[in-house]
């Protein structure tokens, strides 16, 4: 189950619907209920993940696979320990980054 953001109902503030929508993204929500066509690219926008996002998650991938090698499931990844929750989220975000490529081809 991927958690959904719920509504932001003033549909006149848009930079207030920006912020709403990247902290959402930010806390692990995946998306956005939208009430007006005007809200669709703004949260789209919060929700698609960036070029630097997906290197990174790409990288994360790749040590988990070189440490999982050594016998390791966690480990120090730029200056922070990182486990298979980490792991999973940077699937996540590799899995809907092609999705969103697949879309726009």
């Amino acid at each position: 189950m991927q958690p959904i953001d719920s509504v932001y109902t003033d549909i006149r503030d848009i930079a207030g619907l920006c912020r709403e929508s990247e902290t959402a993204a930010d806390m692990g929500f995946t998306g956005k209920l939208t009430i007006h066509p005007d809200q669709i690219e703004v949260v789209n926008a919060a929700f698609t993940p960036s070029a630097e996002e997906i290197e990174r998650a790409e990288i994360l991938v790749r040590a988990f696979d070189e440490n999982r090698r050594e016998g390791k499931m966690a480990f120090t990844f730029e200056g922070s320990m990182v486990d298979v929750p980490h792991l999973k989220r940077a699937e996540q975000l590799l899995a809907i980054a092609a999705q969103i490529a697949a879309q726009n081809s």
